[in-house]
């Protein structure tokens, strides 16, 4: 029994590798991109659930979204 344990672990090991680092990755790409984060959320509406911790990454980065033009400003085109 130990043998087929350790068989499901072998095939499994690489798997959760390959989803973990993709999970990561998508992680650092919102926190670095808003861009990628709206359309990882597009796509994995789920992912919304992750904004607060995105969020505080950012914060802890020192990392902060411009703030936009108030409307009187339209006019602004820097």
């Amino acid at each position: 029994m130990g043998g087929l344990f350790k068989f499901i672990g072998d095939v499994f090991k690489p798997i959760l590798t390959i989803v973990v680092t993709i999970f990561l990755g998508a992680f650092l790409l919102s926190v670095f991109w808003p861009a990628a984060d709206a359309w990882i959320i597009g796509h994995v509406p789920a992912w919304e659930r992750l904004s607060p911790a995105i969020l505080q990454v950012r914060e802890w980065l020192g990392i902060h979204q411009p703030e936009p033009d108030p409307w009187w400003m339209f006019w602004r085109n820097d």
